[in-house]
């Protein structure tokens, strides 16, 4: 049996571009044949893809880095190199994709069969046929491919089921989700016997043979007083409660004080987060079968004159024996289905988002760095830091050895506009740049 891991931490390499090629035509009675190498192939991507059948990250945890597929490199007689296998990453539903270093949320995969791209493979560098010109007839520059993207990343389970079981423990979650679902957890008569949410599917053919309908239902272990500070087990699942749209609020009927029971659940709710106690919360008052009929009504009573928002939504089970538990699921399925008309699309969205394009259109910042003088002419030079997505692309792509290579480099320089801003902040010729702060590559100012 897997072990439940609903936090975990990961990185991840999209593939590498493949070069491309600078080769020229060579064939027996051809004279002179022209530039004809291909373009590299495109880096593989990283996709997430949320499965239903999953319901744990410890896949995740037990491995840390994960890479695609690099491209192929371009070759003779243009043609082009192949494209890095795409790596597909199966989570469960549910599962938030945050980037770990600005902490922002990637990707919300609550819906199954949802795939998302996290990191976009490199591009493929461009043959030279590709810089062939009327000027230009026998180029010999290529491009080298583009590095992937390089993720690390924050993963986070909250699962996703219609009906939360919540209550405080030994109250018959794990018991009731047994009689009611396909989950079979472990049950025994001690505090925390369930140490991790159990998930399982109600099919109310078992309740009406002629009902064909099914939803998902899961316990919420650990819960006690306390339990938003870190006490018990309940903090490191409460996150889980928010993707439920109905808690089934369980109370032991034999409890010495079931009223203290119920609003400590709903106080560690409303102190983890407020807006969870705006959910559908149904009463369930468990284990009649071990109390006289007459304590459990006067009890119910006594639920509703307390609570008046519970009238009609208070009902007497007991999960051992079944008795009453037909009531409460036609109630239950009832609300889940007036909720999936209401707040579900028809069908999940299953395209590919990419959240980064290949080519990028980002700012453009100029700083000045400082002032060095130089040893052997003595004059004094200025440094400066170049900040651009772009730019600093097509540096990582070209050999700067290269003549050609570094001809295109300044072509760049002056079409993105950043010759200019460097005039405006008084770069002069023969002043360094360096691109990407120092990172990268660096180049001369030209007039």
């Amino acid at each position: 049996m897997n072990k439940f891991c609903d936090i975990t931490s990961i990185s991840c390499q999209a593939g590498r571009g493949g070069n491309g090629s600078s080769h020229f035509r060579r064939e027996k009675y051809i004279d002179k044949g022209g530039p004809d190498g291909g373009d590299g192939g495109r880096g593989g991507d990283i996709i997430f893809l949320a499965n239903e059948n999953i319901n744990t990250l410890i896949d995740f945890h037990t491995k840390k880095h994960f890479r695609a597929g690099d491209g192929g490199n371009g070759e003779k007689k243009l043609m082009h190199g192949a494209n890095g296998e795409d790596l597909l990453l199966e989570v469960p539903v549910g599962t938030l994709v945050y980037d770990k270093v600005s902490g922002t949320l990637l990707a919300d995969l609550k819906s199954k069969s949802t795939k998302v791209v996290i990191a976009k493979g490199g591009r493929g560098g461009l043959g030279n046929a590709h810089f062939k010109s009327s000027t230009n007839q026998t180029p010999t520059f290529s491009e080298a491919g583009d590095e992937g993207e390089k993720k690390n990343l924050k993963l986070e389970l909250k699962l996703v089921a219609d009906v939360g079981i919540i209550g405080i423990p030994s109250s018959g979650k794990s018991t009731l989700i047994s009689r009611i679902s396909n989950s079979r957890p472990k049950i025994a008569d001690y505090p925390f016997t369930t140490l991790i949410p159990n998930l399982g599917v109600v099919n109310m053919k078992s309740f009406d043979s002629h009902n064909n309908f099914s939803f998902v239902v899961t316990d919420i272990p650990g819960l006690i007083e306390g339990a938003h500070q870190g006490k018990g087990l309940g903090h490191k699942f409460l996150r889980h409660v928010s993707r439920n749209q109905i808690l089934l609020h369980l109370v032991d009927s034999t409890s010495a004080d079931p009223f203290h029971d119920y609003e400590v659940i709903n106080d560690e709710l409303l102190k983890y987060d407020p807006e969870l106690l705006k959910k559908e919360q149904v009463l369930v008052i468990n284990k009649i079968d071990a109390v006289d009929a007459k304590s459990v009504k006067e009890l119910v009573k006594k639920f509703e004159r307390k609570y008046p928002a519970l009238k009609k939504k208070i009902f007497p089970i007991s999960a051992v024996t079944g008795e009453n538990l037909s009531k409460l699921m036609f109630y239950v399925a009832d609300q889940v289905k007036a909720y999936h008309q209401q707040l579900r699309p028809a069908s999940p969205a299953e395209k590919l988002p990419i959240l980064k394009p290949a080519v990028y259109k980002g700012p453009i910042v100029v700083k000045f760095v400082k002032k060095r003088v130089d040893p052997v002419t003595h004059r004094s030079k200025s440094v400066w830091d170049v900040y651009s997505d772009r730019f600093e692309q097509v540096v990582k792509m070209t050999n700067l050895d290269d003549t050609e290579g570094l001809e295109r480099v300044y072509h760049f320089l002056v079409k993105l506009g950043i010759r200019n801003e460097l005039r405006k902040k008084g770069a002069q010729p023969g002043d360094r740049i360096r691109i990407g702060g120092g990172k990268g590559k660096e180049i001369r100012m030209r007039q």
